[in-house]
């Protein structure tokens, strides 16, 4: 009798491990299942970001380079040099105006990076790329410094590029940029002007003077009087001469368009300016 006991729990004892070790290999089996497959609806890291130095890193170098004298603009040997810092379309615009211009000088004038013919930079600051809201692939840096005393901000619009972020365009004031250079560059000298741009005939107090746009400046030619007076822009709606002594002349319109407004002369007399053409 107790050899039968003893099978019978020798039997038992045996079909109860053989559970414990399917259970055991089952829930093994579920684990790594669970450690290799993606969690349901995460979305892939990183996905659709632009993965690039910052923007501001190329503005950078382009103020590290002019400082050292291997600026791109001005110079008609390396164009490889031109394409480290824009993108092509501005790029292609550079590098024609530095190696095709036959006058003294191309459509760039003065320098680019400060707007300027003379300066006397101080407090030289660049922003942080503000990456657009809508568009990951657009970015804008501002750069702030003073010259001859007088605050100025430079707005840098980038893309992104294979390698890293690229200027489209050099932004002085709302009305003023370095792709606008090379389009009034390319304009019939008859082209009638527009509203919204600060140019063609205006009539101030009992005279009139026309504007033109000349690369970093505004040529205004007074009908009494002979030569011209630069006018650079100073905001959006100001436009300020630069005398080498003295108080400046100024425009200030009354809005964007550009069509009605005051001027302001140096003595402080004051005129209204109105748009003639």
């Amino acid at each position: 009798m107790k050899p039968i006991i003893t099978a019978c729990l020798s039997v038992l004892f045996l079909v109860f491990c053989g559970c414990t070790v399917a259970k055991s290999t089952n829930t093994n089996v579920s684990a790594a299942e669970s450690t290799n497959a993606e969690p349901a609806a995460t979305p892939m890291s990183g996905a659709g970001k632009v993965n690039l130095p910052a923007p501001e890193t190329v503005v950078q170098a382009l103020y590290k380079a002019h400082d050292a004298k291997k600026s791109p603009f001005f110079q008609s040997k390396d164009r490889a040099l031109v394409d480290k810092y824009f993108s092509k379309p501005l790029a292609d615009l550079i590098w024609k105006d530095a190696t095709t211009h036959t006058s003294d000088v191309g459509v760039i004038d003065g320098d680019p990076l400060y707007n300027a013919q003379d300066v006397e930079i101080k407090d030289l600051k660049i922003g942080t790329g503000q990456i657009d809201a809508k568009n990951e692939k657009k970015a804008t840096v501002n750069v702030t410094f003073t010259n001859f005393g007088k605050p100025n901000t430079i707005k840098f619009e980038m893309s992104a590029g294979a390698e890293s972020w690229k200027i489209d365009d050099i932004v002085y004031s709302p009305s003023d940029s370095m792709l606008k250079w090379f389009k009034e560059a390319d304009k019939p000298a008859d082209t009638p002007a527009v509203a919204g741009e600060f140019e063609g005939k205006y009539r101030v107090g009992e005279t009139t003077c026309t504007v033109k746009p000349v690369k970093m400046a505004y040529e205004v030619r007074w009908e009494k009087g002979k030569g011209v007076e630069m006018f650079f822009s100073k905001n959006s709606t100001t436009f300020e001469s630069s005398p080498p002594k003295g108080d400046p002349n100024q425009f200030v319109f009354d809005d964007e368009s550009y069509n009605t407004g005051t001027f302001y002369r140096a003595d402080g007399k004051t005129f209204p300016v109105s748009r003639a053409n």
